[in-house]
């Protein structure tokens, strides 16, 4: 992209209040830096952890996170690795001896504590922590311990584990201020400090809107709030502002994060998921403002509620966020385990602010967790109804349909117009029923009739095999003797007159068997590789002519393999219809028919070759009989399992085989008119129905199963090293669950949000006020343990958290407290010394500015640009982004290795939200702004500022089309000149006028650009064509590239990017 010198110099010499600062100013303002600094420095030798000899010092803040640092790695929880026989952790334990028998710690007698001797000690072999450890403790942190020692080691569990208990609010009579204020100003008055003042209204309208609906302010509000001169004027922007349905979208975006949606799998081919249900069941529930313990609940948990609605079971979508995969090679096992390790991840950093994933192999180094507690919590998770493989399918099971109203419409009048015709055919069962049964006998009469059947009586017969052969007294042979591996019988028969069709091969059973089965194998099972049937007619002695057999029908195949009964005429001797006669001790029965009748209407022979040639040796019939037909048994319209259903007598018929005849029957073989009418009708609205399924979303849900999964703690955190068994609980560090509760997800979900629960109420608020601050009371939202950082107001904390869960968890209202503070609505800016003393606003002393997150700087850019789209949920869309990006990460077979753009504008131009969220590829607009990938949970972003940022906000085609958007919109509400537009475009991104230097400043910018591009007009065609915008034409193209370029610079300003 073209910038002009004098625009680009405009980012880099302004303030967040776009003023220009002379080169005397600077001079003074790098004297008073310098001042400031010094004294900062100087303040630098009495470190924070210090305080006063009359002040008593705080365990939990100012002792613990030193021992945890320094000291718990080897006398912390982890007794693998403890050393000393004693802990640090452990109050018990801290006041007592160690292997060596002194006393660790002796309160008010830091003299007489192995501790205080071992972390002075000049003996490099006694000293504590040892030479080699990373974290040492410094003389100011050592005495600091000593102090504490001295003043009695008065000694605190940690504290987010310890009950919320509403504290007493600071008491300042002749202030009128809220209990979040008296809290900030109790403790910028303990550091020597004073609030900042409130914020200018514009700034105040500007940094509550963006915060709490990720848009900003249209200039028609920011004028309604100017004028607004009433005292509750910026109540009502917030009220408004709250019930937006922009809140939830703008929430939603949070809390997906956490809970790692995405559209895709992340694993593998990384295929499409179909999901988008939950995202937009996310932003309904903060729209309704669900209170915050439903909200956990049905997401843990929907399915378990009593006779759960279609909403509560979207929401167990959140358990079912995390990757899969169906890699060739995965084992199924393996990928269990890592689904539900996922899971219970998640759970702790999402509710509990816990690193739980620490203790998948073994007890936490720090933390009062140990592996049987996270095995505990794995069971909870581990009943998943369905394959932990996703088979790369959009909608591995479980999932739950869900229509749109007009969806539900169309499938609910179709189930009505079948339901009606499906009682319509209930009429005709009588008939049907008689109709089958005939037809059904008619069958069996063809198949079964002894005089439909001749026994073949053998003239001669052989063994090839050498086995002795004897013609029985029912015309059976049975065979003895010798008992060759392969085995060939050969029968030859005279036929009297008439052509055949059909031979009839029985197996039976005999005593002289082995077992008294049919065969004579070991095992008395029979594969007979080969049947084949020859004619020798009169005119032709000696010539026997091959009969081609083109069916067959078995009573029984065996089903462990390819054993069917046409394997016997596939004239190939390595396959064969197997009887299974290992299991089966009975008769079996087979039909083989040639394509058409054979022999003459003269006396002729026939010969009927069996053979047993396969792998198995000895498997051949022990005895048998022939019989032959001059029909066909086998009807060819009838499948090969409705055949063997009819084989089995009526009354032994199951109702499952009864069914299937029936439906048979009725679908292929009846001609009943009336019902053929029906079924018509009934298939087209099936039809119909199919076609609209096949339309309907669907999205992943939780479904318990009947038995879950036996859970053991996994040695090292392997899928096959199964060591104890264990069973639901929850960690013993926290309280216990409550008998009455189901001990399950429900049940777990009632007791995350018990009064007697410590840590979801504190984890929640700390996310909201990280939310609008940039940071949270506890900086470290994802860890409230040993290793996290210590809440910078924790009376602050403890009042939120209480106040919220005593004031039915409700999101709004906790927003709406915090965001009517004074200490919210304080200004932004910041003086050297104040910047120095506290560099990232741990101390609440100003208001928050940050750079805003990735989806706000496009969602910003597409509003003020006119551009934007709102519509609320539906499928993810897929705006520009560069070629290439998913080929280069994706599989060839994978459905999201081509990226393809959508082009309308109904779907590119809506809210970031809705942006498909491809897992290994993410969309770079959001990547390169720290957006994450959502390949596992994120409860707190990273905050980047990079060249790169730049650059995609000057390059970007997006921001392009926004820049082009912004400038057509400028010059259609304030083209009467320039200077009138550059202020309209300025109002349009910051909220702010310009005063008039700066207005002439800019206009001289977009001169300058003019210039050049009327002095090359293809450079200006060859801008306005990257982005087309309806309505370019209506302006010279000069002038619009020139006022792109312009409003370009406008979208890229740090008061644009940053919330101030």
């Amino acid at each position: 992209m073209l910038q002009s010198r004098d625009q680009q110099g405009i980012g880099k010499g302004k303030s967040e209040e776009f003023l220009m600062i002379s080169k005397k100013d600077l001079v003074l303002m790098s004297t008073r830096l310098l001042n400031s600094i010094f004294i900062a420095v100087l303040c630098c030798f009495v470190q924070i952890n210090e305080c006063p000899a009359e002040e008593q010092i705080d365990f939990n803040q100012q002792i613990r996170p030193l021992l945890s640092d320094r000291c718990f790695a080897c006398h912390g929880p982890d007794e693998e690795h403890r050393e000393g026989g004693f802990r640090l952790d452990v109050q018990e334990s801290a006041f007592g001896h160690g292997d060596s028998e002194e006393t660790i710690l002796v309160p008010g007698h830091p003299e007489k504590s192995l501790l205080i001797e071992r972390i002075t000690s000049e003996d490099s072999s006694l000293r504590m922590p040892p030479q080699h450890a990373k974290a040492q403790l410094s003389d100011q942190q050592i005495e600091l311990i000593r102090k504490w020692v001295a003043q009695g080691a008065n000694w605190e569990g940690h504290w987010s584990y310890q009950p919320i208990v509403r504290p007493e609010v600071p008491a300042y009579p002749d202030k009128n201020l809220s209990p979040i204020d008296a809290f900030v100003l109790k403790r910028l008055e303990k550091e020597n400090l004073q609030p900042s003042e409130k914020a200018d209204r514009v700034t105040l309208l500007r940094r509550v809107t963006l915060d709490l609906t990720g848009l900003p302010p249209s200039l028609e509000e920011v004028d309604a709030f100017l004028t607004d001169e009433s005292a509750t004027a910026y109540e009502k922007v917030v009220d408004r502002l709250l019930n937006s349905p922009r809140f939830g979208e703008h929430q939603a975006h949070y809390w997906l994060d956490a809970a790692r949606y995405g559209d895709t799998h992340g694993l593998h081919l990384d295929n499409y998921r179909e999901m988008w249900p939950y995202r937009d069941w996310v932003i309904q529930a903060f729209n309704e403002n669900m209170p915050y313990d439903q909200f956990v609940t049905e997401q843990l948990a929907g399915d378990l509620l009593e006779n759960p609605t279609e909403d509560q079971l979207i929401a167990t979508g959140f358990n079912r966020c995390h990757v899969t995969t169906s890699e060739g090679g995965s084992i199924a096992e393996e990928v269990y385990v890592r689904n539900v390790v996922d899971r219970v991840n998640t759970f702790g950093t999402v509710f509990l602010g816990a690193t739980f994933d620490c203790t998948r192999c073994h007890d936490h180094k720090f933390d009062a967790l140990t592996q049987k507690d996270y095995y505990s919590l794995f069971a909870y998770f581990n009943g998943l109804d369905g394959n932990p493989l996703d088979g790369n399918k959009k909608d591995p099971q479980p999932v739950l349909p869900v229509p749109n109203k007009e969806q539900a419409l169309e499938k609910l009048q179709l189930d009505q117009q079948l339901a009606a015709l499906q009682s319509q055919i209930k009429t005709l069962d009588p008939v049907l029923t008689q109709e089958q049964k005939l037809w059904e006998e008619e069958l069996a009469s063809k198949q079964q009739q002894p005089e439909l059947w001749t026994v073949l009586q053998p003239a001669s017969f052989e063994s090839q095999g050498g086995a002795e052969l004897k013609l029985l007294e029912d015309t059976s042979i049975l065979a003895s003797g010798s008992n060759p591996a392969k085995e060939q019988y050969e029968v030859i028969a005279n036929i009297e007159s008439g052509p055949k069709q059909a031979i009839k091969l029985e197996g039976l059973i005999d005593p002289s068997l082995t077992n008294g089965g049919a065969g004579r194998s070991s095992n008395s099972n029979v594969v007979l590789t080969g049947f084949e049937v020859f004619v020798e007619t009169a005119d032709q002695p000696n010539h026997w002519q091959p009969i081609k057999l083109t069916d067959a029908w078995a009573d029984y195949e065996q089903s462990n393999g390819d054993f069917k009964i046409t394997n016997a005429i596939d004239e190939n001797p390595t396959t064969g219809w197997a009887i299974a006669g290992h299991e089966k001790k009975e008769n079996r029965l087979a039909y083989f028919a040639a394509a058409a009748p054979f022999g003459t209407e003269e006396p002729y022979r026939m010969k009927v070759v069996q053979k047993y040639e396969s792998v198995y040796a000895q498997h051949q019939f022990g005895r048998f009989r022939l019989s032959v037909g001059n029909f066909n048994p086998i009807n060819e319209t009838i499948p090969e399992e409705i055949r063997k259903l009819l084989a089995v007598e009526s009354e032994s018929r199951s109702p499952e085989q009864k069914q299937k005849i029936q439906t048979h029957f009725r679908e292929k073989v009846t001609d009943n008119v009336d019902y053929r009418s029906i079924n018509e009708q009934i298939a087209d609205l099936e039809k119909k129905r199919t076609e609209l399924q096949s339309k309907i979303p669907t999205t992943l849900v939780f479904k318990e199963k009947k038995d879950p999964k036996e859970s053991f703690i996994l040695i090292r955190g392997e899928y096959d090293q199964k060591g104890e068994k264990v069973h639901r609980r929850t960690p013993t560090a926290l309280p216990e669950m409550h008998e009455e509760w189901p001990n399950d997800r429900l049940g777990l979900a009632y007791w995350l949000t018990s009064e007697e629960n410590p840590l979801t109420a504190r984890v929640a608020v700390n996310r909201f006020w990280q939310n609008l601050f940039g940071v949270g009371i506890v900086k470290t939202s994802e860890d409230f343990g040993s290793q996290g950082e210590q809440p910078s107001h924790p009376q602050l904390l403890n009042w939120l958290a209480a106040d919220f869960r005593e004031n039915g968890w409700d999101m709004k209202r906790l927003l709406r407290q915090i965001v009517l503070s004074e200490t919210y609505q304080q200004t932004s800016q910041v003086n050297p010394e104040l910047w120095v003393r506290d560099p990232e606003n741990r101390l609440l002393s100003r208001g928050p500015r940050f750079r805003l997150d990735a989806e706000i700087l496009r969602d910003q850019a597409l509003f003020v640009s006119g551009l934007l789209v709102e519509e609320i949920g539906g499928p993810s869309v897929k705006p520009p982004q560069p070629d290439g990006l998913w080929f280069a990460v994706g599989y060839t077979r994978s459905n999201t290795a081509k990226f393809t753009a959508d082009t309308d504008p109904e779907q590119i131009h809506r809210r970031t939200l809705y942006t498909f969220l491809k897992r290994t590829a993410p969309a770079p607009q959001l990547s390169i702004l720290d957006s994450p990938s959502r390949e596992s949970s994120c409860v707190r972003r990273e905050r980047t500022n990079t060249p790169l940022q730049a650059l995609l906000f000057f390059n970007d085609p997006q921001y392009l089309e926004c820049a082009q958007g912004l400038a057509m919109r400028s010059l259609k509400e304030a083209g009467e000149s320039p200077q009138a537009t550059v202020q309209q475009m300025y109002r349009l991104c910051t909220c702010y006028p310009l005063d008039s230097t700066q207005v002439d400043f800019l206009v001289q910018g977009y001169q300058n650009d003019l210039a050049r591009f009327q002095s090359d007009p293809e450079a200006a065609q060859k801008l306005l064509a990257e982005t087309p915008i309806p309505g370019q034409d209506q302006f010279p193209p000069e002038e619009l590239a020139a006022w792109t370029l312009t409003a370009n610079l406008m979208l890229s300003l740090d008061i644009t990017v940053n919330k101030n």
